[in-house]
């Protein structure tokens, strides 16, 4: 079983945004079969690989040396099989190339762990856990294998609409299906698209999702339908010069949001409206934290892990 966090900067002040809730689940997991990477810029893996010293199931990749090694023929030849990783890889890179450019703000780094955590769990596997989620409430503690892309969700009751339609106009959509944005924010990620006027589309309603976790087998359909949505819009941000603006924060938010929902609903034959269950119920406590009573995991909100 893999779990993965992930900071994109050098390491804050307080230790709770980066390592405390990974150590954490690190002592929690210790003599299981549990294995957690932490992933983090290339300039910052000595830094942590000092920090979890004394955690010998912790291993520290660099994102930049990971991306490198994976595009080439001999990394493939032994651990990848898939035509769409090369894709995946491609991507990747022009996302963190991007956040890492001087003249993106560093706030926006936040949005690249969101593509991280995506291509993550196509091309390997298990859990992506923000920087605040750790383990939480006693008894035997393990986390089961996924069988299917999943997130987690503070409702139980339908509670968020869902509009889902074709981008038809645009190349390449074609492969991958429909597409599925907040009914009320379409306008919104088609107009940082350039592409005015979306097709129509059906709404649907589905539990308030969240994105700080999400489980999937490696090579899920789920996952790889929302790692290509997410990628594919960013894209055409990219060539619409969109990507840093007023409201493309507010973009990207709603951006992963629809394609965590659409990677959901492959989870079932005909991809049309998320199971329940999809979705790890939670428990919001008011007090800034949430409990994923099924896993055994609290989300501590500490704001914007990238500053």
């Amino acid at each position: 079983m893999d779990v993965h966090y992930t900071w994109i900067g050098p390491p804050p002040q307080d230790r709770n945004r980066d390592i405390n809730a990974p150590k954490a689940l690190a002592t929690r997991c210790a003599g299981q079969s549990v294995k957690i990477y932490f992933w983090c810029l290339d300039a910052q893996v000595a830094t942590y690989e000092r920090d979890f010293a004394a955690h010998k199931n912790v291993t520290v990749r660099g994102m930049e040396a990971f991306l490198a090694k994976a595009g080439t023929r001999a990394y493939r030849w032994y651990y990848w099989y898939q035509e769409s990783d090369d894709w995946a890889v491609a991507a990747m890179t022009d996302i963190l190339n991007w956040g890492l450019a001087l003249a993106t703000p560093p706030s926006y780094r936040a949005f690249v762990k969101d593509a991280w955590s995506l291509f993550l769990m196509y091309t390997w596997g298990g859990y992506v856990l923000d920087a605040g989620v750790g383990p939480h409430g006693g008894g035997a503690f393990a986390l089961p294998e996924p069988t299917a892309f999943m997130a987690p969700s503070l409702t139980r009751d339908d509670a968020l609409s869902i509009r889902r339609f074709q981008l038809s106009r645009l190349a390449g959509w074609q492969a991958q299906g429909d597409v599925t944005l907040n009914d009320m924010r379409v306008d919104e990620v088609c107009g940082a698209m350039n592409y005015a006027n979306p097709d129509d589309g059906d709404t649907e309603m589905c539990p308030q999702l969240e994105v700080w976790m999400l489980g999937s087998p490696r090579y899920a359909k789920g996952a790889w339908a929302a790692l290509k949505q997410y990628c594919v819009v960013w894209k055409e941000m990219q060539q619409n010069n969109t990507l840093v603006s007023a409201t493309a924060p507010q973009v990207f938010r709603y951006l992963i949001a629809g394609s965590v929902y659409n990677g959901l609903t492959r989870t079932q034959k005909g991809g049309v409206q998320a199971p329940h269950g999809s979705f790890w119920y939670c428990t919001d406590n008011k007090d800034g934290t949430v409990d994923v009573p099924a896993l055994k995991l609290r989300k501590t909100y500490h704001g914007s892990s990238a500053q």
